[in-house]
């Protein structure tokens, strides 16, 4: 279990059909049209959020220069692009059984047959809405990542360490004291 907070996140709304080819052509990756899938390039991703809704994710240090690359490709179509960066963070949990840790805190079908590599969706972990996805590049390893509310980033840190206990995750505790309450 490890956060990754210093990732450049941004929500992109928009047509899919008029902004696919700009944005393949000024960052080298298109859209993803299929519900539920990512589309990725180097260490850069579209997520889909929706039918005209992507969260952006690249690294820290790309992020200024991907934003600004958007905004001019897409300059004179309609769009709204909005840096999140500071709304989410990330934890990316790995190793033994990250998928059945999971499945502790949430009714999502997270069996590899209905959860596959490149998927992302929305649901309740615990008491608390994420995104979680699972990177093509990490398909092996299987490193799920869950995009949470920095607000909401302690409790849900408690919550997967409590899941995975059985599988060697140490116990948390949270940062200000609080009860852990999951169910």
């Amino acid at each position: 279990m490890e956060e990754r907070p210093f990732v450049g996140k941004f929500i992109l709304r928009g047509n899919p059909q008029t902004a696919v080819e700009p944005l393949r052509d000024a960052i080298g990756l298109g859209l993803p049209f299929d519900p539920l899938t990512s589309s990725t390039a180097g260490d850069t991703s579209f997520l889909w959020m929706g039918p005209d809704e992507w969260m952006l994710v690249t690294a820290e240090a790309d992020a200024a220069a991907r934003a600004a690359a958007v905004g001019s490709a897409l300059a004179d179509i309609h769009h709204q692009l909005v840096e999140v960066s500071d709304y989410y963070t990330i934890i990316e949990l790995a190793g033994a059984k990250p998928r059945e840790a999971l499945m502790k805190l949430t009714s999502l079908d997270l069996h590899p047959r209905a959860f596959r590599p490149g998927m992302v969706t929305g649901s309740v972990f615990g008491r608390v809405n994420a995104m979680i996805w699972l990177p093509l590049a990490n398909a092996d390893a299987e490193a799920f990542r869950l995009f949470i509310r920095w607000s909401m980033a302690d409790y849900l840190w408690c919550a997967v360490a409590e899941a995975g206990r059985e599988w060697g995750v140490p116990e948390q505790v949270p940062v200000k004291g609080e009860v852990l309450t999951v169910g």
